[in-house]
């Protein structure tokens, strides 16, 4: 069975994100496990400072990330750039050896659009 590791982008408990991962879970058939990750609110502010002794959250989130087989990404846009705690999380990632080679499948759910986004179709 794979396993995969629904990552909401936002700390926000009614997050639209969330809800969308959840949703994904709840959908999944039977041989995929999806479980959410709700940790992000939890995660200190990154510093390179607590890399060689990293504080309990940080290993429970490198621990997910390790077991999982990809991970399912949904995050908000802000400011036309990802939100600070997501990016936060995975700033805690980036010198360790969980991450490296996952597969990744990066998404947004939101509702109310109001702006379009230029076509890649070029």
């Amino acid at each position: 069975m794979k396993h995969l590791l629904a990552v909401p982008g936002s700390a926000r408990a009614a997050s639209t994100n969330r809800a969308f991962l959840a949703a994904l879970a709840e959908l999944a058939p039977p041989e995929l496990g999806i479980s959410l990750w709700d940790g992000l609110a939890g995660l200190p502010i990154f510093s390179p400072d607590l890399e060689a002794a990293p504080p309990p959250p940080v290993r429970d989130w490198a621990a997910q990330v390790g077991r999982a087989d990809g991970l399912l990404l949904a995050v908000p846009e802000y400011v036309h750039a990802l939100p600070g705690g997501f990016k936060n999380a995975i700033d805690w990632l980036v010198s360790r050896e969980e991450i490296i080679g996952k597969p990744v499948a990066l998404g947004m759910a939101r509702t109310g659009a109001k702006r379009r986004w230029p076509s890649c179709a070029g």
